[in-house]
């Protein structure tokens, strides 16, 4: 009745006209803590535009236990195992966000996903959050590919102000686009032009793939326009530029 590693409170909630929340996917670099900075801009972008924020650190593991469904403590995996959560993200204060450590709940979503496939891992990845709340994904690009191999969307990749940036950034392109995906580089506002420049000719150059750039400044835009949300859900709030995860590339 139900895909192997997708409860019946997920699936119920999932089946909920408009319920879901939309999906903003970021790799995370060789050294997360170095994007953080990073992470947070884009959060704040979002949060100052009255977007209901919720950052998942997926390079971070969740605590053992759960004392209160809002407690600071609160982390994917809790969100996902209790059918008794739903709606997080409803209300928030103005410009601010929420961060949830999500190691170990990313690796349900990624038994989900080799078993049921893409599109249910997401659906159940957004069931708990509330409808019209953005939920960006921080976590490997390894783990975005596997968990959302062939939806087409598209990922953010960071390139920081560091050494061995350029690398790191083309190394995420890629195993994203490898895996069906549409990497977009938004560099950090301090990162040198010629570190962008280099990931962007070598992605030309051996993957023959065309990399857009994102400019700091239209971040908030954007990630709302390309948000992934379940197939089918075309009601979700305030989300009416998302995209439905599909088999096929969205974007030229």
């Amino acid at each position: 009745m139900f895909e192997p590693g997708f409860d019946q409170a997920a699936g119920l909630r999932a089946s909920l006209p408009g319920a879901h929340a939309a999906l903003v996917p970021l790799a995370s670099p060789a050294q997360p803590s170095r994007a953080f900075e990073w992470l947070c801009h884009l959060a704040a972008e979002l949060a100052a535009q009255d977007r209901e924020v919720i950052v998942v650190d997926a390079t971070a593991h969740e605590t053992a236990a759960l004392r209160d469904t809002d407690d600071a403590s609160l982390g994917l995996h809790q969100a996902l195992q209790d059918p008794s959560m739903a709606q997080l993200g409803a209300v928030g204060d103005a410009g601010e966000w929420r961060v949830m450590p999500g190691a170990l709940g990313l690796e349900l979503l990624l038994d989900t996903a080799r078993h049921a496939g893409p599109k249910r891992a997401l659906a159940r990845l957004l069931a708990p959050f509330a409808g019209g709340a953005l939920v960006l994904l921080f976590a490997p690009p390894q783990a975005l590919s596997a968990l959302l191999g062939g939806c087409g969307g598209r990922v953010l990749v960071p390139v920081l102000p560091q050494a061995q940036a350029s690398i790191y950034a083309y190394g995420a392109v890629k195993l994203l686009q490898q895996a069906g995906l549409n990497p977009v580089l938004a560099p950090a506002i301090e990162a040198p032009p010629q570190l962008v420049g280099n990931v962007v000719d070598c992605a030309a150059r051996y993957l023959n793939h065309s990399l857009s750039v994102w400019p700091s400044a239209t971040w908030a835009l954007r990630a709302q326009e390309s948000a992934l949300i379940p197939a089918g859900d075309t009601t979700t709030p305030r989300l009416r530029g998302a995209h439905a995860c599909a088999t096929h590339s969205l974007w030229s």
